[in-house]
Protein backbone atom coordinates (compact mmCIF):
# COMPACT_ATOMS: atom_id res chain seq x y z
CA UNK A 1 0.00 0.00 0.00
CA UNK A 2 1.44 3.39 -1.00
CA UNK A 3 1.70 6.34 1.37
CA UNK A 4 -1.20 8.15 -0.30
CA UNK A 5 -3.43 5.04 -0.04
CA UNK A 6 -2.61 4.76 3.67
CA UNK A 7 -3.44 8.43 4.13
CA UNK A 8 -6.86 8.06 2.50
CA UNK A 9 -7.58 4.89 4.49
CA UNK A 10 -6.52 6.08 7.93
CA UNK A 11 -7.32 9.77 8.17
CA UNK A 12 -4.14 10.46 10.15
CA UNK A 13 -2.02 12.50 7.74
CA UNK A 14 -3.20 15.62 5.93
CA UNK A 15 -2.93 16.07 2.15
CA UNK A 16 -1.44 19.36 0.91
CA UNK A 17 -2.48 20.22 -2.67
CA UNK A 18 -0.31 22.61 -4.66
CA UNK A 19 -0.44 24.09 -8.16
CA UNK A 20 2.39 25.50 -10.26
CA UNK A 21 1.34 27.53 -13.32
CA UNK A 22 3.83 28.36 -16.06
CA UNK A 23 3.75 29.40 -19.69
CA UNK A 24 5.59 27.87 -22.61
CA UNK A 25 9.14 29.22 -22.72
CA UNK A 26 8.82 31.24 -19.50
CA UNK A 27 10.90 30.74 -16.37
CA UNK A 28 8.51 32.59 -14.03
CA UNK A 29 5.82 30.53 -12.36
CA UNK A 30 2.75 31.24 -10.26
CA UNK A 31 2.50 29.07 -7.16
CA UNK A 32 -0.58 28.25 -5.08
CA UNK A 33 -1.49 25.87 -2.27
CA UNK A 34 -4.94 24.92 -1.05
CA UNK A 35 -5.77 26.46 2.31
CA UNK A 36 -4.58 29.48 4.21
CA UNK A 37 -1.07 28.36 5.16
CA UNK A 38 2.07 28.83 3.08
CA UNK A 39 4.00 25.61 2.45
CA UNK A 40 7.62 25.09 1.44
CA UNK A 41 7.83 21.83 -0.49
CA UNK A 42 10.37 19.93 -2.55
CA UNK A 43 9.62 19.08 -6.17
CA UNK A 44 10.42 16.08 -8.34
CA UNK A 45 13.28 17.97 -10.01
CA UNK A 46 14.99 18.96 -6.75
CA UNK A 47 13.69 22.53 -6.42
CA UNK A 48 12.32 23.85 -3.14
CA UNK A 49 9.33 26.13 -3.68
CA UNK A 50 7.15 28.13 -1.30
CA UNK A 51 3.48 27.86 -2.22
CA UNK A 52 1.35 30.68 -0.76
CA UNK A 53 -2.02 29.61 0.59
CA UNK A 54 -5.11 30.69 -1.35
CA UNK A 55 -8.70 29.61 -1.68
CA UNK A 56 -8.41 26.84 -4.24
CA UNK A 57 -10.44 23.83 -5.28
CA UNK A 58 -10.01 21.00 -7.71
CA UNK A 59 -12.25 18.38 -9.25
CA UNK A 60 -10.53 15.19 -10.30
CA UNK A 61 -11.94 13.42 -13.35
CA UNK A 62 -14.08 10.34 -12.93
CA UNK A 63 -12.43 7.02 -13.68
CA UNK A 64 -13.98 5.72 -16.87
CA UNK A 65 -13.06 4.71 -20.38
CA UNK A 66 -14.57 7.72 -22.16
CA UNK A 67 -11.20 9.08 -23.27
CA UNK A 68 -12.11 12.60 -22.15
CA UNK A 69 -10.68 13.30 -18.75
CA UNK A 70 -9.93 16.78 -17.53
CA UNK A 71 -8.99 18.24 -14.18
CA UNK A 72 -10.87 21.39 -13.19
CA UNK A 73 -9.02 23.81 -10.93
CA UNK A 74 -10.49 26.95 -9.37
CA UNK A 75 -8.15 29.57 -7.89
CA UNK A 76 -9.01 32.74 -5.98
CA UNK A 77 -8.82 35.72 -8.35
CA UNK A 78 -10.08 38.50 -6.08
CA UNK A 79 -7.25 40.86 -7.00
CA UNK A 80 -7.32 39.87 -10.68
CA UNK A 81 -3.62 38.96 -10.81
CA UNK A 82 -4.23 35.40 -12.04
CA UNK A 83 -6.42 36.58 -14.92
CA UNK A 84 -3.95 39.33 -15.86
CA UNK A 85 -0.94 37.01 -16.07
CA UNK A 86 -2.77 34.18 -17.84
CA UNK A 87 -4.33 36.48 -20.44
CA UNK A 88 -0.94 38.09 -21.16
CA UNK A 89 0.44 34.63 -21.91
CA UNK A 90 -2.56 33.78 -24.10
CA UNK A 91 -2.24 37.02 -26.09
CA UNK A 92 1.43 36.18 -26.69
CA UNK A 93 0.30 32.83 -28.12
CA UNK A 94 1.93 30.75 -25.40
CA UNK A 95 0.51 27.52 -24.06
CA UNK A 96 -0.07 27.37 -20.33
CA UNK A 97 0.95 24.36 -18.28
CA UNK A 98 -0.15 23.44 -14.77
CA UNK A 99 1.62 21.01 -12.49
CA UNK A 100 -0.71 19.69 -9.78
CA UNK A 101 1.12 18.08 -6.85
CA UNK A 102 -0.12 16.45 -3.67
CA UNK A 103 2.06 16.19 -0.56
CA UNK A 104 1.61 14.51 2.79
CA UNK A 105 2.02 16.81 5.78
CA UNK A 106 4.51 14.37 7.31
CA UNK A 107 6.80 14.51 4.22
CA UNK A 108 6.92 17.75 2.23
CA UNK A 109 10.24 16.87 0.59
CA UNK A 110 8.70 15.00 -2.37
CA UNK A 111 5.16 14.91 -3.83
CA UNK A 112 3.09 11.75 -3.49
CA UNK A 113 1.29 12.37 -6.79
CA UNK A 114 2.11 14.61 -9.74
CA UNK A 115 -0.09 15.60 -12.69
CA UNK A 116 1.40 17.55 -15.61
CA UNK A 117 -1.48 19.27 -17.40
CA UNK A 118 -2.16 21.62 -20.29
CA UNK A 119 -4.77 24.35 -19.85
CA UNK A 120 -7.52 23.72 -22.40
CA UNK A 121 -10.06 26.33 -21.31
CA UNK A 122 -10.29 29.14 -18.80
CA UNK A 123 -13.13 31.10 -17.30
CA UNK A 124 -13.23 34.05 -14.91
CA UNK A 125 -16.33 34.66 -12.82
CA UNK A 126 -17.25 35.62 -9.26
CA UNK A 127 -13.67 36.40 -8.22
CA UNK A 128 -12.40 32.97 -9.26
CA UNK A 129 -10.29 31.74 -12.13
CA UNK A 130 -11.43 28.34 -13.36
CA UNK A 131 -9.12 26.25 -15.53
CA UNK A 132 -10.07 23.10 -17.38
CA UNK A 133 -6.87 21.11 -17.88
CA UNK A 134 -6.17 18.03 -19.95
CA UNK A 135 -3.76 15.23 -19.17
CA UNK A 136 -2.83 14.73 -22.83
CA UNK A 137 -3.19 17.47 -25.43
CA UNK A 138 -3.92 15.41 -28.54
CA UNK A 139 -4.92 18.38 -30.70
CA UNK A 140 -1.48 19.99 -30.50
CA UNK A 141 0.48 16.83 -31.29
CA UNK A 142 1.53 16.38 -34.90
CA UNK A 143 0.66 12.91 -36.17
CA UNK A 144 2.70 11.12 -37.21
CA UNK A 145 5.47 12.85 -35.31
CA UNK A 146 8.16 11.77 -37.77
CA UNK A 147 7.00 12.75 -41.24
CA UNK A 148 8.02 10.31 -43.91
CA UNK A 149 9.73 12.14 -46.74
CA UNK A 150 12.15 11.01 -49.42
CA UNK A 151 14.99 12.39 -47.30
CA UNK A 152 14.10 10.07 -44.42
CA UNK A 153 12.90 7.11 -46.47
CA UNK A 154 14.43 7.25 -50.00
CA UNK A 155 12.32 4.30 -51.17
CA UNK A 156 9.17 6.45 -51.10
CA UNK A 157 9.98 8.00 -54.48
CA UNK A 158 9.40 4.60 -56.11
CA UNK A 159 5.87 4.16 -54.75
Amino acid sequence: MSAIEQCYASGGDMIIKTVEVRAEGESDTMLFSQGFDDWTCGTEDGRELTFPGVAMGDALPKSDGSGYQSLNIEIDNTLGNVQKVVEEYRLAGKRIYITHREYLLSDLSYPTSIYHLTVLDREYADNTAKFSCGFFDLLNIGYPRDKLTTLVAPGLKYI
